[in-house]
């Protein structure tokens, strides 16, 4: 043996680490769909060649080979590497654009008056999904704690505020709801909706989501976009609904935010 025994011990542990996982990985191709499915083809392939790579490294410890034999090993590790690092960004990828959709065009624009605006809502939504309905040349967003009361709405996109964090975005992580609302106004989006501040505050501190509320808006009217904050009535106490009203212009009636031609 060339080397001593434990880099032996090593580059063995190495080789059935790295086995176990190619094979463990091999045995899920096509156990999920997409973009999952992709990213374990991806990375079981890519730790096939690391374990043909680290086996070499195994014999290496016995014998001199010559210099092609070292180049094929590099090689093998280099396309492993590439493939694994390829794999996990894309599947990165895939998973944000799932979370925080971004429009598929531009919408014609015009019909929203840009800026931040407050409306109180009572225990009927009709309203509001009303003019959701009339904003359909306007791709709009919606940070929700109920995806599902927007279904059917080929124009609005959701994000899902939850703390179990599967699917959606934790309400303690209002970077990443920034995040997604200045991407959707960034790519065309003109509505931004946030339907539950009250969960927002819930879970962090009044002045931590009036900040994160006064960015969003910042950037919505930088943009031309519009950010509109939907309060349940009784939900926030009148001095946090009054620091928002500074900042967010109080509308009694939703359709006031369309513009009307001339």
């Amino acid at each position: 043996m060339r080397v001593s025994p434990i880099f032996f011990i090593t580059d063995i542990v190495l080789l059935v680490v790295i086995g176990y996982a190619a094979i463990y990985s091999l045995r899920r191709v096509h156990r999920y769909g997409e973009p999952l499915d992709r990213f374990i083809v991806i990375t079981a392939v890519s730790l096939l060649l690391a374990t043909v790579g680290r086996f070499m490294d195994v014999l290496d410890d016995f014998w001199l080979f010559p210099g092609p034999y070292y180049a094929v090993e590099y090689v093998l590790y280099f396309l492993a590497i590439v493939g694994v690092a390829y794999g996990l960004l894309s599947y990165i990828s895939s998973v944000e654009r799932r979370i925080f959709p971004i429009p598929s065009e531009e919408g014609a624009g015009g019909e929203l008056a840009p800026g931040g605006y407050l409306y109180i809502t009572g225990s009927d939504e009709g309203d509001f999904l009303k003019f959701l309905g009339k904003c359909v040349h306007d791709p709009v967003l919606v940070i929700t704690r109920d995806p599902w009361r927007y279904e059917g709405l080929e124009n609005v996109r959701t994000v899902w505020v939850t703390p179990i964090g599967e699917g959606g975005v934790s309400p303690t992580r209002l970077h990443v709801l920034l995040d997604a609302a200045v991407e959707f106004m960034r790519g065309g989006g003109k509505l931004v909706v946030v339907d539950c501040p009250e969960i927002l505050v819930l879970y962090n501190d009044f002045p931590a989501v009036f900040k994160f509320l006064s960015s969003m808006k910042d950037y919505a009217i930088s943009s031309g976009s519009t950010v509109l904050l939907l309060v349940e009535e009784g939900t926030l106490d009148e001095r946090e609904l009054n620091i928002l009203s500074l900042e967010f212009t109080p509308v009694r009636e939703l359709k006031n935010l369309l513009k009307t031609s001339s």
